[in-house]
């Protein structure tokens, strides 16, 4: 984890940390101002701000007073921002996408519960988030899902003869309902030309 110690002077010097997040609004320097836990009389928190040496952007954890409105928190705020000695140690970091797992609500109805086969159901919704009207969504995934049955079906029907051979007629019998299956269901899921 690549790091770079500040002096305090030069970090006051660009307005790390800020007097208030909001300053992070009108500051070129300053990225982001983030809450990271709230302490007995204090918070600490986290300035994410561009060194204009290098171009490089560095986070330092301070210590700020708590607005506890008109409660008592035992003074105004931590000495020297919870910083000790003359140097301060900042994180190089980068803006990155993070997925995260959350419990949310859940919206539509699962498709297990509905009418609908499962497949075309999320196909159709991928096909919406792509862009599409809802009736032409689930007609493309109507047709993607037929054709493919449809291939699976032709490929199920060419290995017919050799399960034959090598697993019998039992085995072979089987493998002529899967085709006559996913035929009946490429048939059901192609939508109509009306």
């Amino acid at each position: 984890m690549p790091t770079r110690q500040f002096t305090r002077e030069q970090l006051a010097t660009l307005g790390v940390p800020p007097d208030s997040p909001e300053d992070v609004e009108y500051s070129d320097v300053l990225l982001a101002d983030e809450h990271v836990t709230t302490l007995k009389y204090s918070q600490q928190r986290r300035v994410i701000f561009a060194a204009p040496d290098d171009g490089k952007a560095y986070a330092v954890t301070y210590e700020a007073p708590i607005n506890a409105g008109d409660f008592e928190v035992h003074g105004e705020g931590p000495d020297d921002y919870g910083w000790y000695g003359d140097t301060v140690e900042a994180v190089e970091v980068e803006e990155r996408p993070v997925l995260v797992q959350q419990w949310q609500p859940i919206t539509d109805p699962r498709a297990e519960e509905t009418d609908e086969d499962p497949a075309l159901h999320h196909l159709t919704e991928i096909y919406g988030e792509a862009g599409h009207r809802d009736r032409d969504a689930q007609q493309y995934a109507a047709e993607l899902l037929a054709k493919h049955a449809r291939e699976l079906a032709a490929l199920v029907w060419g290995i017919h003869g050799a399960v034959y051979e090598d697993a019998g007629r039992h085995t072979a019998d089987g493998v002529l309902r899967a085709v006559t299956h996913l035929e009946a269901y490429a048939r059901g899921l192609e939508p109509d030309d009306a």
